[in-house]
């Protein structure tokens, strides 16, 4: 079991690393990968993202051995004493995620051999309204987007948004989605669970209850102690924390995620 866990483990970390073994379908394949502009470093570009009209001025650039971005007048720094050897990839991309609102995002992603990270930005004239990253172990990644919502989803580990559902689950990987309108973006409640995880045998450590909702009043099912289950989802909404099971049955509930383990930490996947 515990060899087995391993392999998986090895998996989970070398299907993070290949984000397009994660993209089941073509269509939010492309979507994740069709922008506006590619920014090339040390090239200026001239391109209107806040709608208003004029074009801004847009420059990626290392400088005092930092990667920054600059817009108009406005510089953030992107990487923190980048070194081209370590952070060996990274892209820098104008998006239109909302094609409601005037507004353009810029999305830079690197990764490195153990780090990465994927950050959305948005400005208006010289001031930057949003800057948002989101991040695994090895690097979040942009997965689709669709324009007609803004909805926009990110493949992450358990070092993201719902980091606190590895004291739940364990290490895993998930889709959390964010709704991008104009310079507002909003973190959805309930990020899926790559195929890996949800692949996975899980064996509850103790009995839990498993509810019709995430309200949590009307029970569905119990899994009793030694039984498997299958993680599908993860239901975040402030403080409140659920996890959705599959059980042997084939039934769908949801089990509160607190501070410590649900199931066996030997069936759990770990990412060291």
């Amino acid at each position: 079991m515990k060899l087995l866990k391993k392999i998986s483990a090895v998996a989970l970390a070398a299907a993070i690393a290949v984000g397009s073994v994660f993209v089941a379908n073509p269509k939010e394949s492309y979507a994740a990968t069709s922008c506006k502009k590619v920014l090339k470093r040390n090239v200026t570009y001239k391109y209107d993202i806040d709608g208003d009209g004029d074009l801004d001025t847009i420059k990626v650039y290392r400088s005092s051995g930092d990667l920054k971005l600059k817009v108009n007048s406005c510089v953030k720094t992107l990487i923190y004493d980048y070194d081209p050897d370590y952070h060996f990839e990274f892209t820098t991309k104008i998006y239109d995620f909302n094609k409601n609102d005037k507004s353009k995002e810029i999305v830079f992603e690197w990764l490195g051999p153990s780090d990465g990270q994927i950050r959305l930005l948005k400005f208006r004239n010289s001031t930057c309204k949003v800057n948002r990253t989101f991040q695994g172990n090895i690097g979040g990644r942009l997965k689709s987007y669709d324009p007609n919502t803004g909805i926009v989803t990110f493949v992450e580990t358990s070092y993201g948004i719902y980091s606190k559902f590895e004291n739940a689950i364990g290490s895993f990987q998930c889709y959390p989605k964010v709704k991008v309108n104009g310079y507002t973006v909003t973190n959805q409640t309930t990020a899926n669970t790559s195929s890996l995880v949800r692949k996975n045998k899980y064996i509850a450590a103790k009995t839990l209850t498993a509810y019709t909702s995430t309200s949590g009043t009307k029970k569905a099912f119990t899994i009793s102690k030694g039984s498997p289950a299958y993680v599908y989802a993860l239901y975040q909404n402030g403080s409140t924390r659920y996890v959705k099971v599959k059980n042997k049955y084939g039934k769908y509930g949801y089990v509160k995620a607190g501070s410590t383990l649900l199931f066996k930490r030997s069936s759990c996947l770990w990412l060291q």
